[in-house]
């Protein structure tokens, strides 16, 4: 056997070889849960903010201890940081809003 179909044999073999790694790592990856995917309806988010305090400054002062207006004005300022653009594995990041009221909480 030539030096040309002894390489061509390994190549091959290195090939189907990364083609069970390939299948191995995709069965291994498991689906979002639930729990995720209904975030924007139903998490902590959109229940509390836009559900209650809203409508209530005095409830979000005291939730926040800030008033609607100062948590606007830092939402201005360090949105762009807490931005995150969308990818392949995070198609709905959460938003700067959301971000700094848990981190004001």
């Amino acid at each position: 056997m030539d030096s040309k179909n002894l390489a061509k044999i390994i190549l091959l073999e290195d090939e189907e070889e990364d083609e069970e790694v390939i299948l191995w790592w995709s069965s291994q990856r498991e689906d979002f849960d639930r729990l995720y995917q209904s975030r924007k309806e139903e998490g902590y988010f959109k229940i509390l903010m836009k559900n209650h305090l809203d409508t209530n400054e005095q409830k979000f002062r005291e939730f926040f201890r800030l008033n609607k207006e100062q948590f606007q004005f830092v939402l201005n300022i360090v949105s762009t940081d807490l931005k995150k653009k969308s990818t392949n594995t995070v198609h709905d990041p959460i938003s700067p809003e959301e971000k700094l009221a848990l981190a004001l909480r």
